[in-house]
C-alpha cells in the first residue's frame, strides 16, 4: 500500500514538472514572436504568396510565420466628399397634412458645403393646389365659404444644414451604399393662395445616399411654419399654419472630387 502511495506521488510530481515546462516553452515562443517583430527589417510592399496564406497554424511557435500587415486603414475618406462643393437638388414634393387641399409640386435646392458637416442652402418650392372632395362638399352642400381657407403655394428661403451622422448600408450583401443624415433650419417667405407672402420658419431632415462621387439620391422631410390672415372680409383673423412636405429626388455635386 505504501509503495502504491509513493508511486502516485512520483507521478504527480512528474506531471507538474511537465506542465510547468510546457507553459514556459509557450511563454518563450510568444516572447520570441514579439521580439522577432520588433527586430525585423521594414516590410516589403509585395503581397505574400497565396500558399503562405493557406498555411495551417498548429502551435504557438507557428505564429512567427505569419506576415505582418503592410498597410492598415481603419478610417477611410467618404465615398461622396462634400467639402468645398456645391449641391443642386431637384425633387417632386407633396404636402402631407392639408385636410382641405391636395398640394403637389417641385422642390429645388442650391447648397454649398463648407465642411463635411456644415453647409448652407437656398431652398424653394412651388405647388399646384386642388380642392379635396370634403372642401367641395362644404361649399356645395353646406354653404361654407371655402375661399377663406389658406394653403401654401410657394416658399423661398435660406437654410443652415448640419450633417452629424454618416454610415453605410447594404442590400443583402450585394452592394454597399454610403449615406449621410442631415438636419436643417432656416427662414424665408411663404406664398399662399390668398395672394400674400408671409414670414416663415423652415425645419428639415433627410438622408443622402451616394450613387457616385458626383450624384446621390436624397429624400427630405420639411416643416414649414407661418402665420397668415384671410383676405375674405367675413373670415378676418390671423392664424398659424403648419405644412409638412415630403420630397424625394436627385442631387448633383460639383466641382469634381479630387480624390478616390
Amino acid at each position: 500500500m505504501r509503495h502504491l502511495k509513493n508511486l502516485l506521488l512520483v507521478q504527480l510530481v512528474l506531471l507538474a514538472c511537465v506542465t510547468v515546462a510546457q507553459a514556459q516553452e509557450d511563454g518563450e515562443d510568444i516572447e520570441n514572436l514579439f521580439n522577432k517583430e520588433e527586430q525585423q527589417a521594414p516590410v516589403s510592399s509585395e503581397k505574400p504568396a497565396a500558399q503562405d496564406k493557406k498555411d495551417d497554424i498548429k502551435d504557438v511557435s507557428d505564429l512567427g510565420r505569419l506576415s505582418t500587415f503592410s498597410d492598415v486603414a481603419v478610417i477611410q475618406r467618404r465615398y461622396l466628399p462634400k467639402t468645398g462643393r456645391f449641391e443642386i437638388y431637384a425633387a417632386p414634393s407633396l404636402v402631407l397634412n392639408d385636410a382641405f387641399f391636395i398640394n403637389f409640386g417641385v422642390n429645388g435646392r442650391l447648397g454649398y458645403n463648407f465642411t463635411e458637416r456644415y453647409g448652407v442652402e437656398l431652398v424653394g418650392f412651388g405647388l399646384t393646389t386642388s380642392q379635396r372632395q370634403v372642401t367641395k362638399d362644404l361649399a356645395s352642400k353646406r354653404g361654407v365659404e371655402t375661399r377663406s381657407l389658406i394653403t401654401p403655394k410657394s416658399y423661398y428661403g435660406l437654410d443652415f444644414k448640419y450633417t452629424p451622422i454618416y454610415g453605410k448600408m447594404t442590400n443583402s450583401g450585394a452592394s454597399i451604399t454610403p449615406f449621410d443624415l442631415y438636419f436643417s433650419v432656416g427662414a424665408g417667405m411663404t406664398g399662399t393662395n390668398q395672394g400674400g407672402t408671409e414670414p416663415s420658419l423652415h425645419l428639415g431632415t433627410g438622408q443622402i445616399f451616394a450613387l457616385s462621387k458626383g450624384m446621390a439620391f436624397r429624400w427630405d422631410f420639411s416643416w414649414n411654419v407661418f402665420s397668415a390672415e384671410s383676405n375674405v372680409e367675413t373670415s378676418r383673423g390671423r392664424s398659424v399654419y403648419n405644412t409638412l412636405l415630403i420630397s424625394a429626388g436627385v442631387s448633383f455635386f460639383f466641382p469634381e472630387a479630387k480624390y478616390r
